[in-house]
């Protein structure tokens, strides 16, 4: 009998000065950065909401938990990701990224685990990835994050 590896087909989000790697089962689109309408009263990582697919949708600066507010440039795409798990089937959420988010297949073996970033917020591990510094989300935290500390009384 042959071993099998495990394999995720994956996406790279260049986000900061690092990437996300984030399951391609979780992005529902990629695509070009929309007019953004300020939400007044918002936390400094929501940039604003945009229209995607006749819909309103939070995009979100996750780098700015890891260093300096993204700048929106032309290279700047959006992430669309699906609603959480346990969240209603219209909360899509966009994340900033910096360029093109490159498409992967990561197979387990070929993964590094690194303890550089083990205290940084939101994310659940971090990876070296041929040579780039990567992070795999913490999806419960961002789940609090964009949720439920929202709806406590005074928000994040």
């Amino acid at each position: 009998m042959a071993l099998t590896r495990d394999r995720v087909h994956a996406l790279l989000l260049p986000v900061c000065d690092r990437y996300l790697l984030v399951p391609s089962a979780l992005v529902a689109e990629v695509g070009m950065i929309e007019a953004l309408t300020p939400l007044p009263l918002s936390p400094p990582w929501v940039l604003g909401v945009m229209s995607w697919r006749s819909r309103p949708i939070a995009v979100c600066d996750l780098g700015r938990f890891w260093g300096p507010p993204a700048t929106i440039g032309p290279s700047s795409r959006v992430a669309v990701f699906y609603p959480l798990p346990g969240r209603a089937s219209t909360e899509f959420f966009a994340i900033l990224t910096n360029a093109e988010p490159q498409s992967r297949t990561i197979e387990t073996p070929s993964v590094l685990l690194t303890d550089e970033d083990a205290v940084h917020p939101y994310l659940a591990v971090s990876l070296d990835i041929d040579g780039k510094r990567a992070g795999i989300p913490d999806l419960a935290g961002l789940k609090e994050l964009f949720y439920d500390a929202a709806a406590a009384p005074g928000g994040p």
